[in-house]
């Protein structure tokens, strides 16, 4: 898919590229810009730690997007359906773990990041430095799905509280 259809679903009106996705990605391309910044600065542990992490961010995005069928499959069932509602509270308190997931490995990518921004050249350096800033952003998006979905789901709120804390550890993170 190209960037220009990417970019299309996500604007559809249509549930298939959600915030949790994007973020997913938006922390994929992260990792994506930090790993290129390590190879060109020739430090291979750390473009080998960021691929790792974007390939976990990818499949973030691939959960995401399961979770959240999850949650439109339980709201279409039949409202007098009785198991609808522990159905949906469910789905929703499960829709919950790939942002949650997704808030941690952000802080990883966004200190990551910033110690290769640390290292790196002038010229390499603003690649470094916007690739903290986006996976602190989707930190904090990510951290945000989390609590609307347990919230929703009447669920204990300390996975919102955690995705909140990683949120705040990536901004620390994050040029300012």
């Amino acid at each position: 898919m190209s960037v220009r259809d990417y970019l299309d679903e996500v604007a559809a009106p249509t549930p298939s590229a959600t915030g949790g996705v994007v973020g997913a990605v938006t922390v994929a391309a992260a990792a994506g810009l930090t790993a290129m910044t390590a190879r060109l600065r020739r430090d291979s542990t750390r473009a080998a730690q960021a691929e790792a992490l974007r390939q976990r961010a990818t499949e973030l995005a691939v959960a995401d997007s399961d979770a959240y069928q999850a949650v439109l499959a339980a709201q279409r069932r039949d409202a007098d359906d009785p198991d609808r509602a522990a159905e949906l509270a469910d789905a929703m308190s499960a829709a919950a773990a790939p942002p949650a997931a997704l808030a941690a490995l952000a802080e990883q990518v966004a200190v990551l990041a910033a110690e290769v921004a640390a290292d790196a050249t002038p010229a390499l350096r603003g690649d470094a430095l916007t690739a903290a800033a986006l996976a602190a952003a989707a930190a904090r998006g990510a951290a945000i799905l989390v609590r609307i979905n347990l919230i929703a789901a009447d669920a204990d709120l300390g996975a919102a509280d955690a995705a909140d804390a990683h949120a705040a550890e990536a901004a620390r993170h994050s040029p300012s």
